[in-house]
């Protein structure tokens, strides 16, 4: 690794909204001062090396960007299949743009959400809509 000054520093920022990010956050900074670095070491160790360590299942992270996307196609589309026909506004006036719709497509966000995280969006807003 000859672009890193120094090999053996490393800066991590954990994620204020994981919840598992937190907890770890929480649990270093219950280690002494000098204690974090060998706490690291024995559980990155430890779970490179045992066998029966359980497969720890990631939380997924995702860009606020993703969801507001997917959550105004939803919500355009049912807006689009509740309206009726005759009542469409006149071609000569522009539809207002949906917003953040420029900054990514509904495809990339739809791949970056998964089949589960699209669902879950989905879900949310119709318990929103039921309510």
């Amino acid at each position: 690794m000859a672009d890193k000054k120094a090999e053996t520093r490393f800066t991590i920022q954990f994620s204020q909204t994981d919840p598992s990010h937190l907890q770890v956050a929480e649990i270093l900074n219950r280690q002494g001062r000098r204690s974090k670095a060998q706490y690291i070491v024995n559980a990155v160790l430890h779970f490179e090396n045992c066998s029966e360590t359980p497969h720890i299942p990631r939380t997924a992270e995702f860009d606020v960007k993703v969801i507001e996307a997917v959550v105004n196609r939803i919500l355009q589309d049912r807006e689009e299949n509740n309206t009726v026909k005759t009542a469409k506004a006149p071609d000569n006036q522009a539809k207002k743009p949906a917003p953040f719709a420029e900054e990514i497509s509904f495809d990339d966000a739809l791949e970056a959400l998964g089949p589960e995280g699209f669902n879950a969006v989905a879900g949310t807003l119709e318990m929103f809509r039921n309510k």
